[in-house]
């Protein structure tokens, strides 16, 4: 049986070469409206003028994209303020009682979870002590979000859940989505997006929190005038330290989207203590806070409620502690200059408990950071590292929702 041969066939049968994809003017259409939304979302408000200047897209065209997107539900408009002159424009915003999405920070002893507005902001949370097994976090996390729903004036449409776990999101595993986490060690190997998925009715991503961290970082300086292009977040936390990697406003996540920028695993003595991902001598061991502790008082157990003892007798200038932090910022500069030489960052911000004792680890570091002919600016982080990783949930939920084959599921409000 002959079987009609198609044009792109035959152009390879008689050139020899692969035909190669054109966009098409739906394809065009469909990149224009995600580039208005997110314009919409990062410098709301804005009128149909100022879209039109940003994207340099004729006004005409500007008016077709603004009108599908506010028949979907996203847009509202209001009349700016009279001027005294010209034509007192329509600002367009984010509609915010539509829809909603969910973010949660899960730290080895609480875990947070929050409801937000389409423009970010945080409108309602539920905390709760971690439990160490998958069965039991999922039922607490479904308790919470019943909580939450039930606390809400009007029904919304919950679009995307976004997690921040303290380790790695395996995307590559037979298609789940497993975490390895070494903080809480009972959780790894289990699909916790796919569960809270099939639990919720919630569509559900995991994340690492520095990553997410990064995120909330860079997000909160794309207003200043001159963002930083290139930052490495560094987060020194209770048991570790990880890190976020921006490079040319984007965070970087490696070529699975899984593993880069884990510095705490960075080895900075072979000979050091076993380290749980099965090495030793790792920087995590080194500079987290259980370490500094254990260099004040090796016989008192970690609690976070200890550590902020410690630190408030670090700012009381206590020679013992003061001692303890001066060697955690020893190790703490000699994983930065490798960070530093490594990368060539504008800046490195650093997160954590430990940065409230920032104005002595600054003095610190004015003394050991020394690298010729380098200049990497090395700042604290404006918010907690809890604040950051909700955030960074928060915005990675809203990236879900805002993705173009998001946009495309949202189906136009018929005409009354």
């Amino acid at each position: 049986m002959m079987v009609a041969m198609s044009r792109a066939a035959e152009t390879k049968k008689s050139t020899g070469h692969r035909t190669l994809p054109t966009a098409k003017p739906q394809t065009i259409r469909d990149l224009n409206r995600a580039a208005v939304v997110d314009l919409i979302r990062r410098h709301q408000p804005l009128s149909r003028a100022d879209l039109s200047r940003l994207t340099r897209i004729h006004r005409s065209n500007i008016s077709l994209i603004v009108d599908d997107i506010a028949a979907r539900g996203l847009l509202s408009e209001e009349r700016a303020s009279g001027t005294a002159r010209g034509r007192t424009p329509t600002l367009l915003s984010l509609e915010n009682e539509r829809y909603a999405v969910l973010g949660a920070n899960v730290r080895w002893a609480k875990t947070t979870i929050a409801l937000a507005s389409l423009s970010g902001k945080i409108e309602d949370t539920e905390t709760f002590v971690t439990p160490p097994e998958p069965k039991d976090l999922l039922s607490a996390i479904d308790k919470s979000y019943k909580a939450i729903l039930s606390r809400q004036a009007t029904e919304r449409d919950i679009r995307h859940f976004a997690i921040s776990i303290p380790g790695m999101a395996n995307r590559a595993a037979r298609g789940k989505e497993t975490i390895w986490t070494p903080a809480i060690p009972s959780l790894s190997e289990w699909d916790m997006a796919g569960s809270v998925q099939k639990k919720l009715g919630v569509p559900t991503t995991t994340s690492n929190n520095a990553h997410l961290a990064a995120t909330a970082v860079l997000r909160s300086r794309e207003k200043q005038k001159t963002p930083p292009n290139d930052f490495v977040f560094v987060m020194i936390g209770d048991i570790g330290a990880g890190s976020g990697v921006v490079i040319q406003q984007h965070v970087y996540s490696g070529f699975d989207a899984t593993f880069a920028g884990e510095v705490g695993h960075m080895v900075v003595d072979p000979q050091g203590p076993p380290c749980n991902c099965g090495r030793r001598g790792c920087w995590n061991l080194y500079v987290s806070d259980t370490a500094t502790l254990k260099r004040y008082d090796p016989d008192i157990p970690f609690t976070q409620e200890r550590f902020q003892e410690f630190l408030a007798k670090v700012n009381a200038g206590s020679p013992k502690a003061l001692d303890a932090l001066s060697k955690t910022a020893e190790y703490l500069c000699l994983g930065l200059a490798n960070i530093a030489v490594m990368m060539n960052p504008e800046r490195i911000v650093l997160g954590g408990a430990i940065m409230q004792c920032w104005p002595l680890l600054r003095e610190q570091l004015k003394k050991m950071f020394f690298l010729p002919h380098h200049f990497s600016l090395i700042q604290p982080s404006e918010l907690p590292a809890d604040t950051l990783f909700l955030q960074g949930a928060i915005e990675k939920a809203l990236d879900q929702f805002f993705s173009e084959p998001q946009l495309k599921t949202l189906s136009p409000r018929k005409a009354k």
